[in-house]
């Protein structure tokens, strides 16, 4: 989740806390900076005789210290997922929680949610090549790690004050109050849509529950979307504010206990508490159960891709004698099935020929958290199209493209021919004598 802008007395008193600014890791140090002056601020006496609260479990916040119900939310859905329909993701399953207690997805902090479909495809500078083009372009764990802030912004959408486009930080007692744990008991489909729908489908699913969540004394919402809000099936993030339900726009969802005489300083009793505790829960449930849709949909989209293809002359013997033949190669590289068919077209001028070769071929792991099944296949061309009579092509030049196509229906995107990387091209030049 995202954490307010720090004004430079935050910085100041960063010091006394023992924090460091990093120039590589600025941004990630003032998130945690903040959030030691979050606690500061709400028990000073404790900070003064250096005695901390004990964090509560799963906190929404993404930073170390408080704990993370990203990672949380992440490693409940890699748990739940079966792990031998979806080998990709359970190779990359440290690299997808770390990537889900990613910020960057936010387009600045004040921000509650992101552009989850440029970040898929990744065709915006601010996305670094987001989830397909560093796919795309054999940056397999870049790619994962976005695929898990993916997950993170879409885990957002659960938090009422985000599908609320509610202005928080580190005070906002939903993100800080402690649960049970992230809990999948079900998943909500099998990961039909699009990667970047559920982001959408889970803010319209806790904006329709927000009239309900209401404070048992004062019949009072907990959070308020703005009546000018888009409706449903638009992102509210980038629209009008929404608000907390009490008066001045206070946050009503939880609050510190009231002191007692018999609890020991810095123990759990610290924690703040509130009426509905499982509106918490079953909304980190949600995220959990969305991560699993996220992971199988992406996983299950992620097409097969081509490396390093070339044509070349080979001497090929005949009943008639010797004949310069062609020799094709190629690497292939498949995420989720060990198995991937090929065709190799032909054309000449723009125009399409015929099927140069067609066949089948068998991919394997190096390892067992290898990311990808791959292979590496060279086969002979008699210099012939599968089309008419079969007779010999005339001297020329001539392109052959290879594509693949995976288990899931997915082929090798011509997107790949469009880009600086010619090691994904599927087309390759070549001469007939």
């Amino acid at each position: 989740m995202r954490k307010a802008t720090i004004l430079l007395t935050a910085v100041l008193a960063a010091g006394t806390a023992g924090s460091v600014l990093r120039a590589g890791d600025f941004e990630t140090d003032l998130w945690n900076i903040e959030s030691r002056l979050g606690i500061i601020r709400a028990v000073p006496e404790k900070s003064e005789a250096g005695l901390w609260p004990a964090p509560a479990e799963n906190k929404w916040w993404s930073v170390t210290f408080f704990g993370s119900a990203h990672k949380a939310a992440a490693k409940a859905a890699l748990d739940f997922m079966d792990k031998n329909a979806f080998p990709d993701i359970e190779a990359a399953g440290d690299i997808i929680k770390e990537g889900s207690n990613d910020e960057s997805g936010h387009p600045d902090p004040s921000k509650n949610g992101g552009d989850v479909k440029a970040l898929w495809f990744g065709r915006e500078p601010f996305f670094k090549g987001g989830i397909l083009q560093n796919y795309e372009q054999f940056k397999f764990q870049e790619a994962y790690e976005r695929l898990g802030t993916l997950c993170h912004l879409t885990q957002d959408q659960a938090v009422p004050t985000h599908a609320a486009n509610i202005e928080h930080g580190i005070s906002d007692s939903f993100e800080g109050f402690g649960g049970n744990g992230v809990q999948i008991r079900a998943a909500r489909d099998s990961g039909g849509l699009e990667p970047y729908a559920y982001y959408q489908a889970v803010q319209d699913e806790t904006r329709g529950k927000l009239p309900g969540w209401t404070d048992p004394v004062t019949g009072a919402p907990y959070w308020v979307a703005a009546p000018d809000a888009p409706p449903p099936g638009r992102d509210v993030t980038f629209g009008p504010r929404g608000h907390y339900g009490g008066r001045h726009n206070s946050d009503l969802y939880a609050a510190p206990p009231r002191p007692s005489n018999t609890s020991p300083r810095n123990s759990n009793s610290d924690a703040a508490v509130s009426a509905h505790p499982e509106i918490r829960d079953q909304q980190l449930d949600v995220a959990g159960a969305a991560t699993v849709s996220v992971l199988q949909s992406a996983s299950k989209k992620l097409p097969p891709l081509v490396q390093g293809l070339s044509v070349s002359t080979v001497p090929f013997n005949y009943p008639e004698g010797p004949r310069t033949g062609y020799s094709i190669s190629f690497t292939a590289y498949e995420n989720r099935s060990p198995r991937v068919s090929y065709a190799a077209a032909l054309y000449k001028d723009g125009k399409f020929l015929g099927v140069a070769a067609h066949g089948e071929v068998a991919l394997v792991k190096a390892g067992r958290d290898e990311l990808m099944y791959s292979g590496q296949f060279i086969f002979g061309w008699s210099g012939q199209a599968v089309w008419a009579d079969f007779s010999p092509l005339p001297p020329g030049d001539y392109l052959m493209d290879v594509r693949l196509t995976d288990g899931d229906g997915n082929i090798t995107p011509d997107e790949v021919n469009t880009d600086s990387i010619l090691s994904n091209n599927t087309r390759a030049a070549f001469k007939i004598f």
